[in-house]
């Protein structure tokens, strides 16, 4: 198992759909706080009646705690379709998974090394937005550091568990263009319409109130401020929801 971990994360980290991924997260991040200067200018330029300056300064905790400014997410969830699909889209998935006692050692693997994978974008994020922030703001060393280390640690749990999502319906269903989709709605924030669907169908069987945005990780994310219980709760339930029926089903189906 250990070696099949290895092997996919020299696969993963020598791929160029991740390489590509990562360097277009790191200039999104880099020109996220220029392009928020530059629609302050321009709002304050077009309009009259707004008179807005563009803070001076910008506190550490908000950047530490926004691993995936600028669609960086989309970016992180787009690059582990193509690695959760390359085996399969380049026919070797045969032969890796008739060495393992359980071919769906294949489907964790590649889950335990998309974890690596989130921390190199949360990584590029992070760092891609100081060095921007520090052209056009002062960064202040604020009193929510050591809280923002707290929700930096619980998002990449949350998205850990997006990952369990998308190698079920990548890996596992062999369905590479769904698993695009997802991470484009994941990314952007553009599930809503999903969720208000199967709340509609669920209504009847749990009651009017039914809303299960409100336990999914790419909504618990977003949320102002982040509970520790509850994320770790979603992130952790989520994971163990869709990780185990697709190590379950892959190690049940012919590998072609």
């Amino acid at each position: 198992m250990g070696k099949l971990i290895r092997m996919d994360l020299y696969r993963m980290l020598k791929s160029k759909s991740f390489l590509v991924c990562l360097a277009i997260a790191f200039v999104l991040a880099l020109v996220n706080a220029p392009v928020a200067k530059l629609m302050y200018t321009l709002a304050n330029t077009l309009s009259t009646d707004i008179n807005e300056t563009f803070p001076a300064e910008v506190n550490l905790s908000g950047i530490l705690s926004d691993p995936f400014p600028m669609m960086g997410l989309m970016l992180a969830l787009l690059s582990l379709c193509f690695f959760f699909y390359a085996d399969v889209e380049n026919g070797y998935i045969k032969n890796i998974a008739g060495q393992m006692p359980m071919k769906g050692f294949t489907v964790l693997s590649k889950f335990t090394a998309s974890a690596v994978h989130n921390l190199c974008f949360a990584a590029v994020g992070i760092i891609g937005n100081l060095i921007g922030t520090i052209l056009v703001q002062r960064i202040v060393m604020d009193a929510g550091v050591a809280d923002s280390i707290r929700v930096l640690v619980l998002k990449l749990l949350l998205v850990q568990s997006l990952c369990a999502i998308l190698v079920l319906v990548v890996s596992t269903l062999r369905s590479k263009s769904l698993g695009m989709i997802l991470a484009v709605l994941f990314g952007l924030g553009l599930t809503s319409l999903i969720y208000m669907g199967i709340n509609e169908g669920l209504k009847p069987i749990f009651g009017q109130n039914t809303d299960i945005s409100s336990i999914m990780p790419d909504t618990v994310m977003n949320e102002k401020p982040l509970d520790t219980l509850k994320a770790l709760a979603v992130a952790i339930v989520a994971g163990f929801i869709f990780l185990l029926p697709a190590i379950r089903i892959f190690d049940k189906k012919d590998v072609k």
